[in-house]
């Protein structure tokens, strides 16, 4: 979803009944990861490339990602649209790539901010502020406070932000990057002008949501068939952009802006909602990667991680 009214919201909150299930899961499948609001995205991306964060930033960086790609000259945040966690925790079996990224030492999760929506989340993204500091309300909302973007073109790099067009990736980042890639009707389309903007650009930053998860999850519901279908395309891209961003000097951070959980519709077909504080719409993957050239170097130790909210 990208773009909504507060009624909206509070229609979703009372009417969506979030699946006791898939509550369950996340707990089961994410207690032992740390947790960070959504607000240490963007101090996290500035300490690794070495600029002040965005003054209004809520939250500190997330240290352990910080020391393991503190000094990488280039940072991409992959951002997969209403990919939960209690959604990968069901469907693993379709995320063998991502699987493999993922390990003991290089993820935590994240909680969206409120309302859980797209605009607000990928909004947060950049500015390390929840709605009542960004103002963010919708994809063409002018943002309130100052952002990632325009502290890395004060001190003279770079940055580029993507996705679909009329998307919040198209409407909101690329309106506040230095490049984006405008008129792409699919996900497939917007990484081919990522890879043409990355390889005569080279911004420092880059920022992209891939949007047809959320699309289908909202068609048929996050825990169906179908969007089990689009769990594997989902890996599938990630298959592809994550070594070649690598190979290109990038440190990733591969997340997502919120989940989804299902509803049943008046005709009694199942979709899928999101917006409400609940664990199944908020608590996100964080997996994190450094470039290949700095993946080579000696590894450094990891440090023990404080849960924390």
């Amino acid at each position: 979803m990208n773009a909504f009214s507060l009624s909206s919201i509070v229609l979703v909150v009372l009417a969506c009944a979030v699946s006791p299930l898939a509550a369950a899961e996340v707990a089961s499948g994410g207690a032992a990861l740390p947790t960070y609001g959504m607000q240490a995205i963007a101090p996290t991306v500035a300490a690794i490339l070495g600029v002040p964060a965005p003054k209004e930033a809520e939250a500190p960086p997330i240290e352990s990602i910080v020391q393991n790609l503190r000094g990488s000259q280039r940072v991409a945040i992959l951002g997969i649209d209403a990919f939960g966690a209690a959604i990968w925790n069901k469907m693993r079996d379709k995320t063998p790539y991502l699987n493999s990224l993922a390990l003991s030492n290089n993820q935590v999760q994240l909680r969206s901010v409120l309302p859980s929506v797209t605009c607000v989340n990928f909004g947060c993204m950049i500015t390390g502020g929840s709605q009542k500091t960004t103002g963010i309300t919708t994809f063409d909302s002018k943002i309130a406070c100052e952002d990632l973007c325009s502290v890395l073109r004060a001190n003279g790099k770079k940055s580029g932000g993507f996705g679909r067009k009329d998307w919040t990736g198209d409407r909101l980042l690329g309106r506040y990057a230095d490049f984006s890639v405008p008129n792409r009707i699919d996900d497939a389309d917007v990484l081919a002008g990522l890879m043409k903007v990355v390889e005569d650009q080279k911004p420092e930053f880059v920022i992209v949501q891939y949007g047809e998860t959320d699309d289908v999850f909202h068609r048929h519901g996050p825990f169906s068939k179908e969007a089990a279908e689009a769990c594997a395309r989902a890996d599938a891209w990630l298959a592809e952009i994550v070594p070649w961003l690598r190979a290109r000097g990038y440190a990733l951070i591969i997340t997502a802006d919120h989940g989804q959980h299902e509803i049943t519709r008046a005709n009694g077909t199942t979709g899928g909602a999101h917006g409400s504080a609940s664990d199944v719409d908020c608590l996100v993957p964080l997996v994190w990667l450094p470039s290949v050239d700095r993946a080579q170097e000696a590894p450094k130790p990891a440090r023990v991680l404080e849960q924390r909210d």
